[in-house]
């Protein structure tokens, strides 16, 4: 029996739409069910994604989700309670995490993006909202029931990259790991767990894929939002897909890898916080696969 991976990667709430759309389109089209995948990686957005999918949230309830569909009931309809928030005085920002960058030479290096994150001030961003609908799913203190769901993070001290819910990795409650996993460098505080603090794994990587090279899969299926032509990130992350999937194949694995089109880019980068945009863009991933 085939055993297949699916790694989710990082690519914010436009990533979200077209990853959602991509998977929908995708179980349409063959009948594979993505929440029945033996192993669920994600980074970022994906994280969220992955959490959803092994939690039972299958494509139906992503679809209608994004139409606007589901009843007020459904956990995916689910919004953060506001908090007041205390107020800040304004300080100088300062690098959250500058001996990362000493890290980037000599033995046992870190990658240039790990580094130069920790030269960004610690963000005083709010990810409540975001994580809400997941949230609402799996509660506060559990891992999710999906016996292998790993979530990808970056130790902020050491700059070394940290899998959740991998074997001998830290499993803290779902919730905190895929906080940690979306914790974009400068725009949100870093997550600390166990003493440690974490931020967004996709400072080591966009997609992480490489991790599951010892898995014991037989073919693995890669969404990766950021990746493709366009500006240099894009071309960075385009560059890591592909090391990460030839490492992959060197081991006998069979690698599925999807990015967005140019129609799809366009819709992702034109009006990225707009709602309307957001279902354009799960739309046009769902049509064009």
């Amino acid at each position: 029996m085939t055993k297949r991976g699916l790694v989710i990667g990082a690519g914010g709430v436009t990533g979200l739409a077209w990853s959602s759309g991509t998977l929908a389109a995708l179980e349409a089209a063959t009948d594979w069910d993505p929440r029945t995948a033996d192993l669920l990686l994600g980074t970022s957005q994906g994280a969220f994604l992955s959490g959803l999918l092994a939690s039972g949230v299958g494509t139906d309830d992503l679809l209608r989700w994004y139409r606007q569909e589901l009843p007020d009931t459904h956990p995916l309809r689910s919004r953060a309670v506001r908090r007041e928030q205390p107020e800040r005085r304004r300080k100088v920002p300062v690098p959250a995490s500058p001996t990362l960058l000493a890290r980037a030479v000599g033995p046992g290096r870190i990658t240039p993006l790990a580094a130069m994150s920790g030269l960004l001030p610690a963000g005083s961003g709010s990810l409540d909202s975001f994580l809400a609908p997941l949230a609402a799913v799996v509660g506060t203190d559990d891992w999710v029931g999906h016996p292998a769901t790993w979530v990808t993070a970056l130790d902020y001290d050491s700059g070394r990259r940290v899998c959740f819910g991998a074997q001998g990795q830290p499993r803290p409650p779902i919730l905190e790991a895929v906080r940690a996993s979306c914790t974009v460098p400068g725009q949100f505080p870093p997550v600390r767990i166990d003493g440690r603090r974490y931020i967004d794994g996709g400072a080591h990587s966009t997609t992480n894929a490489d991790l599951v090279v010892d898995a014991g899969l037989d073919e693995v299926v890669v969404l990766a939002p950021m990746a493709g032509e366009g500006g240099l990130f894009r071309r960075v992350a385009q560059r890591q897909l592909r090391t990460e999937c030839r490492r992959l194949e060197r081991a006998g694995v069979k690698v599925q890898a999807f990015m967005p089109t140019y129609d799809d880019r366009a819709l992702m980068e034109a009006r990225p916080l707009d709602v309307a945009a957001r279902m354009a863009i799960f739309e046009n991933a769902f049509a064009s696969r």
